[in-house]
């Protein structure tokens, strides 16, 4: 076992980055990660228990779905290694056979059954780790995440991805105190979960992009270098890992593990996911946010960032061509009835109540009020744009190279070839409206305020998205 993180030195580094000042404290105390990390286990168990006054049990929040580690259960190893020395009080969220969904209720309900508890275990997905989180913070007391899969890169982070009137939202929590990733329970992990991790990884070679524009335009004021570099710091070593992700090769595994964990740190420090969530990741929101809503399961949600992540690379092909060609002296400022009335009724079809509309409509109010004042620094980015298209094309991957990334570790590369696949209908819906949804303004936003965001390039992205990866 390896503490492959000597996190005092990264905390050094960032407090000698030259944007120092507008970076988050890193609140994340130890990560464990290598082969046999669970062995500290008991250990840093016991010295959160006594650090604290509380004398209640150890909870340990987890789902209903078998996880293995070597020859047994992961879940009986946890808690058989907390039981020796502790109380344990096992605490589970969602239904047997069904996705677990960070929704009001179940969150209130985890809260409720860890009450008294002296510290909180998470042993789980992304969704567990987010809900263990919530309640961690809900309830004051020390956290440790025991993490299962390399399925997203939310375990490092500290915020919650929760469902708010029906509504994906991620919510600022807190971090985890001590994060454990053991490469032998990864390698048990279904192989899907871990390539799903990769392909959410894939959003960092056009996500940064979506952040710079936004701060550029005003629209955004935590652009970081330095956080965009640590996000990508292990880019050429993941795209070196990605054949062997599919096969399960622990090497491959702990280096995804190590880069989805600098990319949640990232976000961390930054104050907000931006830093790795761009267009890509409304629109798999979305898709999530309709499937939950029509009772149906949903794929991975790295799975669908991936295949998202080549229709954003094309709309950024397509916008950087508009604005060399003088689009930024046409830009609209839609008029709040009228974006107000587009809001509405794009979710009106998934959600007739209006709750979900109402809850996106909040949000998207602030973004057009930002939106309405930016016509100074839009003038500003026009007279060094050239400059600044060279910053957005460094931060871009071609729809090319993504399609062959993703390829080569085994990810879908199409709607279509997600599991459950996404009908075509759907993927139209939440591509066309990824703007609509939160204050964060993305590429989509872009081409929105161009005017030429409409039907038929929606349609066309799709089409083009779905030929490179027919190709290959």
């Amino acid at each position: 076992m390896t503490e492959t993180f000597d996190l005092s030195a990264l905390k050094q580094s960032l407090d000698a980055a030259p944007d120092h000042k507008n970076l988050k404290p890193l609140g994340l105390q130890t990560i464990y990660l290598g082969r046999d990390a669970l062995t500290v286990l008991p250990d840093v168990v016991a010295a959160m228990v006594d650090a604290t006054p509380a004398l209640g049990p150890v909870a340990v929040l987890s789902d209903s779905t078998p996880k293995r580690y070597h020859a047994g259960d992961l879940l009986s190893f946890v808690t058989g290694c907390i039981d020796a020395r502790h109380r344990v009080r096992n605490v589970t969220v969602g239904v047997a056979g069904h996705t677990v969904h960070a929704d009001e209720e179940t969150l209130a309900k985890a809260i409720r059954d860890c009450d008294g508890a002296a510290c909180l275990v998470a042993v789980g997905s992304g969704t567990v780790s987010d809900i263990g989180k919530a309640v961690a913070a809900a309830q004051g007391i020390g956290y440790i995440i025991v993490q299962t899969a390399n399925s997203v890169n939310g375990y490092a982070d500290d915020r919650s991805v929760l469902l708010i009137n029906g509504v994906k939202r991620t919510i600022p929590t807190r971090w985890a105190d001590v994060l454990i990733v053991d490469t032998d329970v990864l390698v048990k992990a279904p192989v899907e979960m871990n390539v799903s991790g990769f392909a959410d990884l894939i959003a960092t070679f056009t996500a940064p992009a979506d952040w710079y524009l936004a701060t550029l335009l005003g629209m955004d004021d935590s652009y970081s270098p330095t956080v965009v570099g640590l996000a990508r710091n292990q880019g050429s070593a993941l795209l070196e890992a990605a054949p062997l992700v599919p096969q399960a090769d622990p090497n491959a595994l702990e280096q995804v593990a190590k880069t989805l964990t600098l990319s949640g740190i990232s976000m961390g420090i930054a104050g907000t996911t931006a830093p790795c969530s761009g267009m890509e990741h409304a629109v798999s929101h979305l898709l999530e946010m309709a499937t939950t809503k029509a009772g149906n399961e949903t794929a991975l949600h790295g799975a669908q960032v991936g295949v998202t992540t080549i229709v954003a690379a094309l709309l950024w092909q397509r916008v950087l061509g508009e604005i060399a060609d003088g689009g930024l002296s046409r830009v609209r400022v839609p008029g709040p009835a009228e974006s107000q009335a587009a809001v509405l009724a794009a979710f009106h079809t998934v959600d007739p109540s209006g709750a979900m509309g109402a809850e996106c409509w909040r949000d998207y109010e602030r973004k057009l009020a930002r939106w309405a004042h930016a016509s100074e620094r839009i003038e500003l980015a026009k007279r060094d744009w050239p400059t600044h298209e060279g910053t957005l094309r460094h931060l871009l991957a071609t729809p090319q190279s993504l399609v062959a990334a993703l390829q080569s570790a085994g990810a879908p590369l199409r709607f279509a070839d997600l599991e459950p696949s996404v009908n075509e209908a759907d993927a139209r819906w939440a591509v066309a409206n990824c703007h609509l949804m939160r204050e964060r303004f993305s590429i989509a936003d872009m081409a929105n305020f161009l005017g030429i965001w409409d039907d038929d390039l929606v349609d066309e992205l799709i089409a083009d998205a779905a030929a490179l990866g027919s190709s290959r």
